[in-house]
């Protein structure tokens, strides 16, 4: 069985019976088929039942990570190590204007390694 509304994904516990008591509400939703899909697959990505992660969602209360598979993983691993060899290239340029050697392009190159450094803590956030 998938991961559904009354089967846990794998590797989530099933809910205590305190939990249980308190969920005994049922909210009816319509949806296509592919949008069934579509949320079934994020609730899947994410460790999640299809019923928590539309609570989760309807109350606004933070998402886990989707979760990536080895190849994913290491192509995440390699563009965070091809981000820190280009910023390394862009502080070596930096260091080159504030000596005065390169002139005019400051406020570029530091919004450029400050967009680098938000992607890399980004990729950094995924890969936990």
């Amino acid at each position: 069985m998938a991961c559904g509304d009354t089967s846990p994904c794998k590797g989530k516990s099933p809910l205590t019976p305190k939990e249980e008591k308190m969920r005994q509400s049922v909210i009816r939703v319509r949806t296509s088929e592919e949008e069934r899909n579509e949320l079934l697959a994020r609730a899947q990505a994410r460790g999640l039942t299809l019923s928590e992660l539309v609570r989760r969602s309807g109350r606004s209360v933070r998402l886990p990570n989707a979760r990536f598979d080895q190849r994913q993983s290491k192509i995440l691993t390699g563009l965070l190590g091809q981000l820190a060899k280009i910023g390394s290239n862009l502080n070596q340029l930096t260091r080159s204007v504030n000596a005065r050697r390169l002139t005019g392009h400051s406020r570029e190159l530091a919004a450029t390694i400050s967009e680098i450094d938000r992607l890399r803590a980004e990729i950094r956030e995924l890969l936990k």
